[in-house]
């Protein structure tokens, strides 16, 4: 019996439709990701499951008395009183069976001098509360908090922290960590790794893969769906449709159902333009005449095909190149950065501080007094032209501020950073610091460079702010409009040594796939601070790891340092085995799979070049066509003649194209 059954669900706000023909289940202990454009109605999807919004048509069933957890991405309201009592309020009935037994045991103490039955009936208590303690969980209830706790990034002293001193990014943890600890029939997240470090992530999957429950996920991280769960659910357009598989058995599926719709939509169109000739060509006996007449009813009864659905809608980056540097690019030698206990506080979880802030602690360094915040100390390496650097590590490691070192937004506490020769760097700060937040759009483009207001409002168009929201104030943009907005003023610039501070926060799919894309092909240097693996998977060839202010450098892609990270822990043999084998099979795989690429590539060319020979060839039966029903070639019969067999001839030769196409088609789609 599903857990959760949605029929029919329609959702709209004012004139626009956000939701339409909903229809889906969700099984006891599935695990779906729900995808989609940033407002395309994932949130609002969620909000009709909880009850916190009602669909203006269809209808939501829950098994009775089901148990949801919702974390949403809204900045939690959470009671004041500290980290662990917070943690401890969803056990509350654990906790007063711990109670109501210790009670008990001080009673059975008591009562060496049994009155009446008295001692039995405490007994057969114990016995019982014993049982449910036991089943609930209760022995194991410490080690699963603080298990949970450390897992989402939370340290021993953050227990005696009143919650209300929280960040942002520390509350959303917070309550993640709650609704996990809760025994739920369906969980609902919506994008719960925005605030989690490389290992809280890692953490998280784990812990939902065995979790029980069912899961409903909202998430731009590829890899961590594909890692999570095991169904998507594709919002497109208004609609929902479901796939089985993580993502990126979702993106397989998607690319053949593109490659049927092209086939069909293509032996459709061959089918009706060859139709459509014969019966123009039809001669004027009754038999022709007949067959032009049902040929003609076949079309008119023809379902008309929709032709490929064009990709979703991403903003264009583009980034200013100067050209390339000299081969050493960043040398830090015996680097030091600490800060007083003012500065210490951190912004949405992350260790940024504002540059202002930075660079009086810099320039007033040798007043920091023993409290002060040692970030790294004798930090030295160096980097060469072309290093497209992953930048790792736990929340407040000093990734964002390294990063600042670079640009020079921070100065260094002790020790020398230079660049190397014609380097110019480019920076993109995760807290967006250069938008000036009481601006609007077009005075944030105007404001940082020579454009006039036609021009901003082109450039704005790129990153898909058109019409009136060019008048949106900075401040009244959403996480991702704030996102795209940075990445707009960034390409004013140019440069060719970029530093990304968690460029791909807030990103929808689309622009994530664009932004990626994008610093692919971007010839300079790269340094990336991101938890987005699957993102960084695609483009860093060296890794530096932040930890405990120390840096440890890895001159290795980032799925090969991914995989030193999970064999580096104690092993048996047993384990390593199983591990080479898979190993093995993932590369016979890939040497498959790169085996069939190469066959679809050249099936996919030589499509193309039918496609082209087709369209010539159909432009030649036209002209000949038109040359023989011209008046002025009626008098020549030799010429007619010669026109008549070259027409033939090209109705041959499309007739073997199409045939040729047919073909190669099936085996696309087989």
């Amino acid at each position: 019996m599903p857990l959760m059954t949605l029929s029919q669900i329609k959702k709209s706000y004012g004139a626009e439709t956000v939701l339409s023909n909903i229809s889906l289940q969700l099984q006891p202990g599935e695990k779906a990701g729900l995808i989609g454009p940033n407002g395309s109605g994932k949130t609002t999807l969620l909000k009709i499951i909880t009850g916190d919004i009602e669909p203006d048509e269809g209808s939501l069933h829950l098994v009775r008395s089901a148990r949801i957890g919702y974390l949403s991405q809204e900045p939690p309201v959470i009671p004041a009183g500290t980290l662990r009592s917070y943690l401890e309020h969803p056990l509350k009935q654990i906790h007063e069976l711990k109670e109501e037994l210790r009670l008990l045991e001080e009673k059975i103490a008591a009562s060496a001098e049994p009155e009446g039955n008295s001692l039995e009936e405490h007994l057969e208590r114990y016995a019982d509360l014993t049982a449910r303690f036991e089943e609930e969980g209760g022995y194991q209830l410490e080690s699963k908090l603080t298990g949970v706790a450390r897992g989402l990034g939370f340290s021993e002293t953050d227990f005696d922290r009143d919650i209300s001193g929280f960040s942002g990014g520390e509350k959303t943890r917070a309550r993640l960590a709650g609704l996990l600890l809760q025994d739920l029939d369906l969980l609902l997240l919506d994008e719960p790794t925005n605030f989690l470090d490389l290992f809280a992530l890692e953490w998280l999957e784990k812990y939902l893969r065995e979790l029980t429950c069912a899961l409903l996920v909202v998430s731009h991280d590829r890899f961590f769906l594909d890692r999570v769960v095991r169904r998507i659910l594709a919002l497109q357009g208004t609609r929902v449709k479901s796939y089985d598989g993580n993502y990126s058995a979702y993106q397989k599926q998607l690319e053949l159902e593109r490659l049927n719709t092209e086939r069909d939509y293509r032996s459709r169109q061959l089918l009706k333009a060859r139709e459509e000739r014969l019966v123009r060509e039809a001669k004027a006996d009754e038999r022709s005449k007949r067959q032009a007449r049902s040929r003609q009813k076949r079309l008119d009864k023809l379902k008309p095909v929709e032709g490929p659905a064009g990709k979703e809608q991403s903003f264009k980056l583009g980034l200013g190149y100067t050209g390339r540097s000299g081969q050493q690019v960043i040398i830090f030698d015996g680097v030091k950065k600490a800060f007083s206990p003012a500065h210490n506080g951190d912004k949405q979880g992350s260790e940024s501080v504002t540059a202002k802030t930075n660079h009086n602690a810099a320039d007033n360094y040798s007043g920091l007094g023993p409290q002060s915040k040692v970030l790294f100390n004798e930090l030295s390496f160096e980097i060469r032209w072309g290093d497209r650097i992953a930048l790792v590590g736990p929340n407040g490691s000093g990734k964002s501020t390294l990063l600042k070192l670079i640009s020079g937004a921070i100065k260094p506490t002790a020790g020398t950073i230079r660049l190397g020769p014609s380097v110019k760097v480019l920076y993109f700060d995760q807290e967006q610091e250069q938008l000036v937040f009481h601006q609007n759009l077009i005075e944030t483009i105007t404001a940082a460079s020579d454009f006039d207001i036609k021009q901003a409002r082109n450039h704005l168009g790129r990153y898909l702010f058109r019409g009136e929201d060019v008048f949106k104030q900075v401040n009244d943009l959403s996480g991702g409009e704030k996102s795209r907005l940075a990445l707009a003023r960034l390409a004013l610039s140019s440069g060719n040594c970029l530093l990304m501070d968690e460029p791909t926060s807030h990103l929808d799919l689309p622009a994530l796939e664009g932004l990626e894309s994008v610093l692919a092909d971007y010839p300079g240097t790269l340094i990336i601070v991101s938890h987005d693996r699957y993102f960084l998977k695609g483009l860093a060839n060296r890794v530096f790891e932040m930890e405990n202010g120390n840096l440890r450098v890895y001159n290795r892609n980032f799925a090969e340092y991914l995989e030193l990270k999970e064999n580096s822990g104690p092993s048996t043999t047993k384990k390593q085995e199983n591990k080479q084998q898979e190993k093995r099979k993932r590369q016979e795989e890939h040497r498959r799979r790169q085996v069939e690429e190469k066959k679809i590539r050249r099936i996919k060319d030589e499509q193309a070049r039918l496609e082209q020979n087709i369209s010539d060839t159909e432009a030649e039966i036209t002209k000949l066509e038109a040359l023989l029903s011209d008046p002025g070639s009626y008098g020549d019969h030799n010429q007619l003649a010669e026109l008549g067999d070259q027409l033939e001839n090209a109705k041959a030769t499309l007739y073997n194209l199409m045939e040729q196409w047919e073909e190669n088609a099936g085996k696309l789609e087989s």
